[in-house]
């Protein structure tokens, strides 16, 4: 009889620790940070309010550009998170969340900009393709998204952007989503360990001049998170929107 009071009494505080360990656990924090990396001297932000700016739908990276020599260009993981190993087919993206990335990030920045920016005359994403389009340029914008990322901006090739969108100044940004599964192994709630990271949405921004092929700021955002045991993972608006947000806050 002893024993089965004894076993109950350990069998409520077990339970009772279980259950404030999970209601402890159950919102997963997401953090931002950004970095302004390039400004130039002769950056006017008031020029926005006289000439037209174009936005360009976010490049969506399948995975970092390790090959890239200069450390600035580099995408890279979140600081101040544990350094994750993430195998090809698991940093690889699908083509249907690409898209929804490329949708999610284009719509933000556009909407948060719109917030923050003065431009009476601001070409949405999706304004940007059609007059392209319409301009005979869809396959040079095809070139351009696809080889961006590793060789930059062609001066003859911005100015035509320039000309067809009928603008002086376009926005080029490109994100990177790294997703690792966590592990397969059962995470024990009395561990109190941190588990490896799910999720990191960065996008980097760039703003260009059309007339004299010239950039003139670029910086990036970063929106991020690791889960505890039993936490739930957040919706990829709420990462992508953490990483827009901190873009923002340092865009002129």
């Amino acid at each position: 009889m002893r024993f089965d009071i004894s076993y109950r009494r350990w069998a409520a505080w077990l339970l009772s620790i279980a259950i404030f360990l999970l209601s402890g656990c159950a919102t997963t924090q997401i953090t931002g940070w950004s970095q302004e990396s390039y400004r130039s001297p002769n950056f006017n932000k008031g020029d926005f309010t006289n000439n037209s700016v174009a936005i360009l739908p976010v490049i969506i990276l399948t995975q970092p550009l390790e090959k890239a020599s200069d450390r600035d260009s580099q995408i890279v993981s979140a600081p101040y998170t544990p350094q994750v190993s993430i195998s090809k087919s698991d940093r690889e993206l699908s083509a249907g969340t690409q898209d929804a990335y490329q949708l999610i990030l284009s719509e933000m920045l556009l909407s948060k900009i719109q917030t923050k920016w003065a431009a009476p005359n601001l070409v949405s994403p999706g304004d940007a393709l059609k007059r392209l389009n319409d301009e005979g340029l869809t396959e040079a914008y095809r070139r351009f998204n696809r080889d961006f990322p590793y060789t930059g901006f062609d001066k003859s090739i911005l100015g035509n952007f320039g000309k067809a969108l009928h603008c002086r100044f376009l926005l080029v940004s490109q994100a990177v989503v790294l997703e690792s599964k966590p592990e397969a192994s059962v995470t024990f709630v009395w561990t109190f360990g941190r588990k490896s990271m799910l999720r990191t949405v960065k996008i980097s921004a760039q703003i260009w001049d059309t007339e004299n092929g010239r950039q003139l700021w670029e910086g990036s955002g970063i929106g991020y998170y690791t889960l505890s045991a039993y936490e739930t993972a957040p919706l990829m608006e709420e990462t992508a929107s953490q990483a827009v947000d901190s873009l923002i806050k340092i865009m002129p």
